[in-house]
This record gives C-alpha cells, structure tokens and sequence, in this order.
C-alpha cells in the first residue's frame, strides 16, 4: 500500500519542480522587465520635454528668420529705389553737363565777339557819349545817337551779364547735382552694407534652424524609439504573465491531480487489505495473499533542445561586433549577424515561442521579435528588414516556422536579413545581445 501511494505520487508531482524553477525565474524577469520599462517611460518624458524646448527655440528661429527675410525684401525695395533715383540723377547731372558744354562751346564760338564788346565797354565806356556829341551834325542827330550808343552798350551788357548767369547756374546745378548723386550713392551703399548684415544674420538664423531641425528629428526618433521600445516590453510583459499564468494553472492541476492520486492509492490499498481479510477468513488459512503492485506510469513531459535552428541559409555580410555603420560611417557594436540571401526568401523562426511584435520599426524596417523559454530561461530573437511578415504579435510559431521573407526594408543597404539572439528579454541598447552565429553554425 506504501508503495503504491509513493507511486502515484511520483507520477502527479513530477513535473512541479521543473515548474516552480521556471516560475521564479519569469517572476524574476518581469520585475526587471517592469522595472526597465519605468525607467523607459520616465526617460522618454525627458525626451519628450527636450523636444518641446527644442521645437519652441525652432519656431522662435523661424519667426526670427521671418522677420529677417521681411527686413530683406523691404532692403531690396528701398535698394531698387534707391539705384533708380542713381540712374535718375546721373542722368539728370549728364544732362547738366551736356548744356554745359552746348553753352561753353557757343561762348568759345562768340569769345571773341564778347571780349572785343568787353573792350569796347571797358575802354570808350567814358569818352563814348562824348564822340557821339563831336561828331553829331545836328542835335536831333545827337540824340540818336546818344539813344543809340546807350542801347548797343546796355545790350553788350545784358548779352555778357545773361551768358554769365547761365554759366553760373548751370554750374550750380550741376555742383548741387554731383552732391546729390554723392548723397544717394552713399545712401544706396548704407543700404547695401545694411542688406549684407541681414544676409549674413539670415544665414546663421538658417543655419541654426537646420541644427535645430535635426535636433528636433533627432528627438523625434528617439522617441519613436522609446515608443517602440515600451510597446516590445510591454507586449513581453504580458506573454511573461501569459506564462505565469499558464504555469499557475499547471501547478494547480497537478496538485489536484496528486490529491487524487492520493485519495485513490487510499482506496485502493483500503480495498485491498479488505480483499485479502475476506480472503483469509474464508480460507482459514495462514497463506498470504500476493502483493498487489501498481502499474507504473511514464511522465508524458518533453525535454526542449538548447539549440536553434538557421533562421535562412546565405552568407555573413557584417558579423556580430564591432563595425563602421554602412549608413553613416560612425563606428558602433554590431549587436547581431547580416545573412545576405535573395530578396523574398523564406525566414524562419529559430525555436518555439511567442510573437512579441510583428510591425513596421524605426531602423528594422519590418520586424519579427519572438519571446521563447527554454529550459526555464528566456531568450529572445528579432528577425529584420523582412520584406514581408506571415505572423502576429501574440501567435505561437514552432521551430523552423516561416515569419517572414527576407528584404530590405528600415535602414539597410540591400537585401539580408539582420538576426539578433538576446539572453533574456530584448531592452533598449540591446544589453542582453549575444553572438548568434555559434548558435546556429556559423
């Protein structure tokens, strides 16, 4: 009777150990997980503060640069302005010049029409009335002549007085011209040296907007990032509940499978011992009855292999570690393995396990990560630069199951597919991030 109790609960209480280790293990994991995906959220808060900064100081820039460009336009009005009223007053200054020349050309021409008038003025202006007085044949004639001398003089006069005058005044005009052309010029080169000032201020205001506006997309995929960071950790957050749970339900069930066990090895060996008492009594005999042994049971719990199976077959492009990224020049920790193969070819998942994303990702371009347990610890494995995705978050996919084809989506520089082996959950900075090539014969 001992034996058999002993038995049946060997077979029922089996598997609990493996179970219970399992157990603490994931519960172990979910409080990391937890704990990483506060310290995700609080730091994608500060991002999202640095970004509101940042996107405030770019639409101060550009309203800056608004303003600038406003200044500009209106310097370029005034410096359009200003160059026509040059061009109006040059034109008016060698409009000048040439009457100028039209005058001092006559005067050359009449010069010595002029100084023999000059003469004449300077010279006989006091014995003039005089002559005419002698030589006069009558008074009458004296009159005459005298009204005549006097007009031919004043004539001279008003001849040399208006060629003077208009000499004086067109060099006047052209003296005040020349000091109002000096003066617009001076105004259009202020403007100038104005408008070059603000090209060099808009310059450096458009130079500031494009740091800012990198920095601005910078903060803007990070936070994308940290987005997609909390989504895959939540979502493992819930397959690990998902397998508490499951394992709580195990645990149960084989407690209540073990209870049972026990309660029908008791009636068993009570219904036993009353067999062999009814035995004995109608036999009268001393003769031991045989003893009854139970049948033996064979527990039905399948071991699960360490090893991964090639995810798709082709050569290494770029191995785990250190490298120059292909994209950017910048050196960096290759944190998986780049197999190259033919654009469409099949992916296949490395072990069993649960879909935890299966979407577009920043950098990943179309992405497969799938949560496994082996041997009551978890490992993660992400698939990238899938040209297409067969499953979904939350299916179970058995080992060498298509996810996915390979492509050259998200930031890739041609067709491959870019395979991460993780010891543990996937976090940000892929800190869990193992060389899979010994895992799967490379």
């Amino acid at each position: 009777m001992k034996r058999s109790l002993a038995l049946g609960l060997c077979v029922s209480l089996l598997a609990m150990p493996v179970m219970a280790t399992e157990k603490d293990t994931l519960k172990a994991r979910q409080d990391r997980l937890s704990n990483e995906l506060e310290e995700s959220k609080k730091a994608q808060a500060e991002t999202d503060a640095e970004l509101e900064i940042t996107e405030a100081e770019r639409d101060a820039v550009k309203t800056e640069i608004h303003v600038v460009d406003d200044r500009l336009n209106e310097l370029s009005e005034q410096i359009a302005i200003q160059q026509h009223e040059v061009d109006t007053a040059r034109a008016e200054l060698e409009s000048t010049r040439q009457q100028l020349s039209v005058q001092e050309e006559y005067l050359e021409s009449q010069k010595e029409l002029v100084n023999e008038r000059l003469r004449v003025l300077q010279v006989h202006e006091d014995t003039s009335y005089l002559q005419v007085i002698f030589e006069s044949r009558s008074f009458g004639d004296f009159v005459t002549r005298a009204m005549t001398a006097r007009t031919i003089a004043e004539q001279d006069r008003e001849l040399i007085h208006n060629y003077m005058s208009e000499m004086e005044r067109l060099e006047s005009l052209e003296s005040t011209q020349r000091t109002q052309l000096s003066f617009i010029k001076q105004k259009e080169r202020e403007l100038v040296i104005t408008k070059q000032d603000l090209d060099r201020t808009a310059e450096k205001k458009h130079d500031l907007l494009v740091e800012l506006n990198e920095q601005v997309e910078q903060l803007e995929l990070e936070k994308m990032t940290r987005s997609e960071e909390q989504a895959v950790m939540a979502e493992q957050n819930r397959i690990i509940s998902e397998q508490l749970e499951a394992i709580a339900t195990a645990e149960r069930e084989a407690a209540e499978a073990a209870e049972r066990a026990k309660r029908e090895a008791e009636a068993r060996a009570v219904e036993e011992q009353a067999r062999a008492e009814a035995e004995a009594r109608e036999a009268e005999s001393e003769v031991e009855a045989p003893e009854m042994t139970a049948p033996t049971e064979t527990p039905t719990n399948v071991s699960t292999s360490t090893g991964f199976v090639r995810p798709v077959s082709g050569y290494v492009s770029s191995p785990f570690g250190p490298r120059d990224n292909p994209l950017t020049g910048v050196p960096e920790i290759h944190k998986g393995i780049d197999l190259v193969n033919a654009s469409g070819t099949p992916i296949v998942s490395s072990a069993p396990g649960v879909v935890i994303k299966a979407a577009p990702a920043t950098g990943y371009g179309n992405v497969v990560f799938v949560s496994h347990v082996i041997n009551g610890e978890i490992w993660t494995t992400i698939y990238a630069h899938l040209n297409a995705i067969t499953v979904g978050a939350g299916q179970q996919v058995a080992a060498g199951q298509t996810v996915g084809t390979l492509g050259n989506t998200g930031w890739s520089t041609g067709p491959h597919l870019h395979f991460e082996l993780h010891r543990g959950k996937w976090a940000p900075g892929q800190p869990n991030a193992i060389d899979p090539a010994p895992y799967i014969g490379y």
